[in-house]
């Protein structure tokens, strides 16, 4: 689980972390996708397109009577307006992003590091020994012994082998 947490902060932030085989090629979405079989996505296995098709047009917007110009230039003028605000939101949320929200996960994904990585060595080390988490007991794979299990979070490579001592003994 270490492992699989490192590979995925080294992929949000970019950088391949040594020791972590590299990503296959990226998953394919949408038109570009395999083929998948079995019944079309949607209700009752039917394919739901929605107001695909309709557009956007007089039925969806009144402006008084549509069919004189200035209800024309009246659409025109607000779906321009609708357009500049929409853009303005969009660059202010990702200013945003990039000014608080990625630096703060940068940062709680650096101090997560080490602790990921000493639990590799653990792993590495011990590949034995194993943890109930229902019963939050440690114990050796084939043995009957077991411990209470201890912080993970905190855990070193000399406490683990500690444990794995108490157990074997």
């Amino acid at each position: 689980m270490a492992r699989m947490q490192l590979s995925q902060m080294s992929q949000l932030s970019g950088t391949p972390s040594p020791g972590t085989p590299s990503p296959g090629p990226p998953t394919q979405q949408g038109w570009t996708a395999e083929p998948v079989a079995g019944p079309p996505p949607g209700p009752g296995g039917r394919r739901s397109f929605g107001n695909l098709g309709r557009g956007f047009g007089r039925r969806d917007i009144d402006f008084g009577d549509s069919d004189s110009i200035e209800g024309a230039i009246a659409g025109v003028a607000m779906g321009a307006a609708a357009g500049l605000i929409g853009r303005a939101i969009k660059k202010r949320v990702e200013q945003a992003m990039a000014d608080r929200i990625v630096p703060a996960m940068t940062a709680a994904a650096a101090s997560r590091e080490p602790v990921l990585r000493e639990q590799i060595a653990v792993a590495e080390k011990h590949p034995d020994i194993c943890a109930c988490l229902n019963d939050q007991v440690v114990f050796l794979a084939g043995g009957s012994r077991v411990v209470p299990m201890p912080n993970l979070q905190t855990l070193t490579l000399a406490q683990a082998d500690g444990i794995v001592a108490q157990l074997r003994g």
